[in-house]
Parts: C-alpha cells; sequence; structure tokens
C-alpha cells in the first residue's frame, strides 16, 4: 500500500524518502498512476536495482504533457535533480506518438554520491522503458546539447553515424532504426540540438533497417587515419560495436 505526502497517495513502492518528496509535487506536478496509458509505464521501473519516479505536469498549447523523471536507489533516495524532463503526446496515427527528452542528465547526484547510469546497465533499461511507451512507427528525440552529451555531439559533428555515439546507441536499445539529427550547421538551428529515432512501422521494415545499418556501421569497426584523433574514432567504434550487437539479438529473438 502506499501513503500520503499532501493530498496526494505515493505510488505503490517502497522505500521512498517522504520528505524529499514533497518540494517536487508543486505547481502542476502530480504521481504518473501505474495504470496511465502515456507514462505508467515508467512509474517504480527497475533499473538494476534503482527505481523510476515519474510525475506529470501540465500541458502545452497542443495537447502534449509535460513529464519528469527521477531515480529512486536503494534506500528511497530520490535524485537532486530530475534525470529527464521531457514531453510525451499520443494521437491516433503512428507519427503522433512520440517522446522527447528536453533534458536528459545521466549524472545524478544523491546525498553524499554520483551515479552515472551510463556506466552500467541502467540506462539500456531507461531507454527501452521510454521505447516501450510508444506504438511501432512513434519516435523519440533527446537533446544533446548539454555537458553530458558533449561525446554525442563530437560525434555527430565529425558525420559518423548516429548509431555511433552514446545517444544513437541509447535510442537503438530503445527500439529505434532510423535517425534523424536536428542540427544544420550552416543554416543555423533551433532550439537545443535533437538526436530523433524512429521505431520501424513493421517487421518488414525493422528487418530492412537491420540490414542497412549493419552495411552502415561494419566499415567503422576497421581503424584507420583521418582528421579526428585517434580517441574519438575509438569511441565510435566501439559504439559500432555495440549497435551490430544490439541489431543481432534483437533480430535473434524476433527469429526465435
Amino acid at each position: 500500500m502506499g501513503f500520503m505526502v499532501g493530498a496526494q497517495p505515493i505510488p505503490p513502492f517502497e522505500p521512498i524518502d517522504a520528505e524529499g518528496l514533497r518540494p517536487l509535487l508543486h505547481g502542476p506536478w502530480s504521481f504518473v498512476s501505474p495504470e496511465d496509458p502515456l507514462l505508467g509505464g515508467l512509474q517504480g521501473a527497475s533499473l538494476n536495482g534503482y527505481r523510476l519516479l515519474a510525475l506529470v505536469g501540465s500541458k502545452n498549447n497542443v495537447g502534449s504533457v509535460y513529464f519528469q523523471a527521477y531515480l529512486v536507489d536503494v534506500k528511497g533516495m530520490i535524485g537532486r535533480d530530475a534525470m529527464a524532463f521531457g514531453l510525451r503526446n499520443a494521437g491516433p496515427y503512428p507519427g503522433y506518438n512520440w517522446v522527447e527528452l528536453v533534458r536528459y542528465e545521466p549524472v545524478v547526484r544523491f546525498a553524499g554520491e554520483t551515479f552515472d547510469i551510463r556506466q552500467r546497465e541502467e540506462e539500456a533499461h531507461f531507454f527501452r522503458f521510454l521505447g516501450a511507451l510508444l506504438p511501432p512507427g512513434g519516435h523519440l528525440m533527446v537533446e544533446y546539447d548539454s555537458p553530458s552529451q558533449r561525446e554525442t555531439a563530437r560525434i555527430l559533428t565529425a558525420g559518423y553515424p548516429p548509431a555511433c555515439s552514446p545517444l544513437g546507441y541509447a535510442l537503438l536499445q530503445a527500439g529505434c532504426r532510423n535517425f534523424r539529427d536536428w542540427y544544420i550547421p550552416e543554416g543555423g538551428r533551433e532550439g537545443p540540438r535533437k538526436l530523433q529515432g524512429f521505431k520501424p512501422l513493421n517487421e518488414e521494415a525493422s528487418e530492412m533497417r537491420r540490414r542497412q545499418l549493419e552495411a552502415e556501421l561494419t566499415p567503422y569497426l576497421v581503424g584507420g587515419s583521418g582528421e579526428e584523433g585517434e580517441s574519438l574514432r575509438k569511441t565510435a567504434r566501439e559504439f559500432a560495436l555495440k549497435a551490430l550487437d544490439e541489431l543481432r539479438d534483437a533480430y535473434d529473438k524476433t527469429a526465435n
């Protein structure tokens, strides 16, 4: 059973720092119900011992709803800042269904410690939960202008395929197979740089993109000379290899 913070019932997972919750539940913010069809899949979701605390806010002028996701540790302590702040939209057609992380901070500060969810499997779990919110044909967008996304920014600016970057690999784990980089260096840009990933509409489209991505990524497994530093090439190769493994694992699961 949950208990109350003010007039709001805490979702049924414990332990939880009730005192730490109170300042989060201000203005339009309230708990996401686990039964909520748009965001319920995030509430209480397990990330290797950590859990997600999801809050829902108001809607913007086109009807998309704001949300926040906090990380909760095994003691029930809540991260000092939201790990993700974004928008969720839904509609009758696949392209109307999307999630945008306006701010994504994988380095979470707790009292006395800092935890980077990218260092283990927590980030993979988080993005898989995000991808599960969306139907086939939906899309997920994530900013990469913040300091925590600097490595992705460097790799994409150098011209590597999106799946060779940390954020592109995370979108791949969410089930995305097509990518669009919202950055036009010569013509200017509006808002922060974002990487957009699209889930395939069906198994046929997914298999076609798997083959295309394998052909696109395989050349980056081989080292070579160029204007970019060896450190950047090494990182791109590492993520290309991870992306290929992810594609093959996903194919094996659907084939069996």
